[in-house]
């Protein structure tokens, strides 16, 4: 029974078209960190995932900064948190031959209920964060895929 839970898993993430955002696409561009400030382990899942990006044509280079913050929206009737909020800012440059592209400010959130596991709780919000940071990526690309699409557009 568990092959077959298995297998049916694999056969309905499958037939959903599911793939991740990477994977499939073609860019003729590649995206280099030249510097990043902030929540550590955001900027190094930012800078694996652009790594993917290995285009010749062009080289765009990245300054970034992250913000992590963890909000209680609701409490309880005991006064104990039941809604919390991630909230994830990040500060970007797009620079191309020492001239500033693109230049934008980006806040993704989620909100979630509080479980009382703690150790589920940070199994949930690492897999928000994840999410959240890959929303993130996913319009760096944007902006330089823009870029590439329409060259004389200046994202400031």
């Amino acid at each position: 029974t568990l092959n077959l839970c298995f297998l049916l898993v694999l056969l309905s993430v499958n037939g959903c078209g599911y793939k991740p955002i990477l994977i499939g696409s073609d860019y003729d561009f590649s995206i280099k960190v030249k510097s990043s400030s902030g929540k550590e382990d955001i900027n190094s899942k930012i800078e694996n995932k652009l790594k993917a990006l290995n285009g010749i044509k062009r080289t765009f280079k990245l300054d970034f900064a992250s913000n992590e913050t963890k909000n209680i929206l609701s409490k309880d009737s005991k006064g104990d948190p039941s809604i919390l909020e991630i909230v994830i800012t990040l500060n970007y440059k797009l620079i191309e031959d020492s001239k500033v592209l693109v230049n934008r400010s980006l806040t993704q959130r989620s909100t979630y209920n509080n479980i009382s596991d703690k150790f589920e709780l940070s199994k949930s919000e690492e897999i928000l964060t994840d999410k959240l940071i890959e929303n993130l990526v996913s319009d760096i690309i944007n902006s330089a895929s823009n870029l590439i699409l329409n060259p004389m557009i200046n994202d400031n």
